[in-house]
């Protein structure tokens, strides 16, 4: 078994250090794992946007703390392989400051590592910011993207131990894995599907 650390950095220092005591900020996180640390970003082009770096070194952020999240059973190679799977979803063009940014990467990979999300203060701030949209300026936050119009699917995927739970999504952000870690796929259950 191996640790997962959440590392959790400031992306605006000065106003963190206000805003972190109300249980908000502007953070950064990304998730350690057999002394890699995986994060998310956004870029031009329709490849994945995941990339590793060095625990606790982000570029551009200042560390704040470290959160063990629990241990996986998985591989190495397995994680490595829950990555790149993760890469089908988190594509760097498909980024969105509030919507689909460093710290929903950072949530469901702890969720398949170790079966538990991310704190919620670490993406609160982006959470309030959709809920309010409508009332800050256009200039502040790119505008939300729609939801899906597809429907929901009912899928189990694989998650920490190697054991499998089903989990229902919207399809779109479904395939975030794809494939599981063994080389048949999963059976897709469309019976819980809405229409």
């Amino acid at each position: 078994m191996a640790p997962v650390t959440l590392n959790v950095y400031d992306l605006t220092s000065q106003m963190n250090s206000w805003t972190y005591w109300c249980g908000v900020g502007v953070f950064h996180a990304g998730v350690e794992v057999y002394g890699i640390e995986y994060a998310y970003g956004g870029h031009d082009y329709d490849v994945s946007g995941i990339f590793a770096t060095r625990p606790r070194e982000a570029p551009g952020a200042a560390f704040r703390e470290s959160i063990h999240m629990g241990e996986t059973d998985l591989t190495a190679a397995q994680v490595q392989h829950l990555v790149q799977q993760m890469g089908h979803h988190y594509k760097g063009n498909k980024y969105h400051l509030l919507q689909l940014n460093c710290n929903h990467f950072a949530s469901d990979m702890c969720l398949q590592l170790t079966a538990k999300p991310v704190p919620s203060w670490v993406s609160r701030l982006a959470g309030l910011a959709v809920m309010l949209h409508c009332f800050l300026p256009g200039s502040w936050v790119p505008p939300l993207q729609t939801p899906s119009a597809m429907p929901e699917v009912q899928s189990n995927v694989p998650v920490a131990r190697g054991k499998r739970r089903a989990i229902t999504r919207d399809a779109s952000r479904q395939k975030l894995l794809d494939s599981p870690l063994s080389d048949e796929p999963p059976p897709l259950d469309t019976s819980a599907s809405r229409v």
